[in-house]
């Protein structure tokens, strides 16, 4: 609970998940995906296009306009116009977090 798995333990995750059923996969192989995967999912956003992954998320651009905001002693802060990246959980990832909260919290948060 509450473990930070980085890129190392998300491969070894992957590959004991497949192994039964590709034994000829290797902790390289997988890396070589994962990474391949990323590669897309951020070239797809510098082109300004958008990935889904139906169930589990949409990752898009998302346009920022331009904001003043007022800061310390009435000193204006001007934040310009720019992109950020928009992540939106699916069903799949939100049904993981709900019995994360029915797991830890329990009773039905609803």
């Amino acid at each position: 609970m509450n473990e930070k798995i980085i890129k190392p333990g998300v491969v070894k995750r992957i590959t004991d998940q497949i192994k039964d059923k590709n034994p000829l996969c290797t902790p390289e192989a997988v890396d070589d995906v994962l990474t391949a995967f990323f590669n897309v999912i951020t070239t797809a956003i510098a082109e300004g296009d958008s990935i889904i992954l139906n169930g589990y998320m949409v990752v898009k651009p998302q346009h920022r306009a331009e904001i003043v905001t007022s800061g310390n002693i009435g000193k204006k802060t001007i934040v310009p116009e720019h992109y950020a990246v928009r992540l939106k959980a699916g069903t799949q990832l939100k049904e993981a977090a709900k019995q994360l909260t029915e797991k830890q919290i329990g009773g039905n948060n609803e």
